[in-house]
């Protein structure tokens, strides 16, 4: 049986449309989808409440909450006001899940300017996010995200020795611009493999660690190969749901295409038929 495949509202939402879920909110219904990956943004936390009585109008189902991905920075510099306001953050991010009715959250654990530099106090800090989620009855998944001073499976190997229970996002964007897309599929990454909650699906074009090309590109459009991805899900009886986050912008005016969306969904359902 093929996995649950969700769309990103952070398809339709960014920076170039001022934050506005207006288009996503007037289109979601159209997608022939399971539901839909929420994706939360710091400029909403004034009107945030208001914010997701709109979204949850909508009827449509948002199983996966991806909180700001701007919380992590907070465990970074070891102030502890600063810890104390990621962790307040995160409460927020998950009263929002929970309201939502959504059951998985997708974390960046580390990101922005101190990225992975101080990696030991970001892993420090999962003791108190997975209490605070655990509170909310809601899955922390760490996603492996972009790194500045080594790699995301490196940490992942630290996570899992320090959390027993601990469980991953992975995004093949993520991986190929770290070269990491084989070596996930590697008998010495099986167990990191067997952690893997969810999954994001979207291309990459640039080279190995190219800061100058992070376009996330719709499948087809990049370099990666999805054949040996798609029998290590086989291999692992992977049983959770793939989100596709792969952008609708127009990067020269900032104008969207619902129309594109639509046409990754049908060729993600294909890919996903293989497992």
């Amino acid at each position: 049986m093929s996995c649950p495949l969700y769309v990103s509202s952070g398809a339709f939402i960014g920076r170039r449309n001022g934050f506005s879920p207006d288009g996503f909110l007037s289109v979601c219904r159209e997608y022939a989808c399971d539901g839909f990956e929420f994706m939360a943004y710091r400029a909403w936390y004034p009107e945030l409440d208001a914010m997701l009585a709109r979204f949850r109008a909508t009827g449509v189902a948002f199983p996966t909450f991806h909180c700001d991905k701007m919380i992590g920075e907070g465990f970074s510099s070891g102030d502890p006001e600063e810890y104390k306001n990621a962790l307040a953050l995160f409460r927020e991010n998950c009263r929002a899940a929970a309201t939502l009715g959504s059951r998985l959250l997708v974390f960046h654990l580390w990101n922005g300017l101190p990225s992975d530099r101080n990696i030991a106090r970001h892993i420090d800090a999962l003791s108190d996010l997975y209490r605070i989620a655990a509170e909310y009855d809601l899955t922390l998944t760490v996603e492996n995200v972009i790194c500045a001073d080594r790699d995301p499976l490196t940490h992942f190997d630290e996570i899992a020795r320090r959390y027993p229970t601990a469980r991953f996002t992975f995004d093949t964007k993520m991986a190929a611009f770290h070269d990491q897309m084989g070596k996930i599929c590697s008998p010495a990454s099986r167990e990191i493999a067997n952690r893997i909650a969810h999954v994001h699906l979207n291309d990459y074009g640039g080279g190995i660690r190219d800061f100058s090309d992070l376009r996330v590109l719709h499948i087809g459009e990049g370099k990666i190969d999805f054949a040996p991805f798609l029998s290590l899900l086989r291999e692992i009886h992977y049983s959770g749901a793939v989100t596709l986050e792969c952008s609708c912008f127009s990067s020269l005016d900032g104008s969207w295409k619902p129309e594109k969306m639509k046409t990754s969904i049908s060729t993600a359902r294909k890919l996903l038929s293989q497992l």
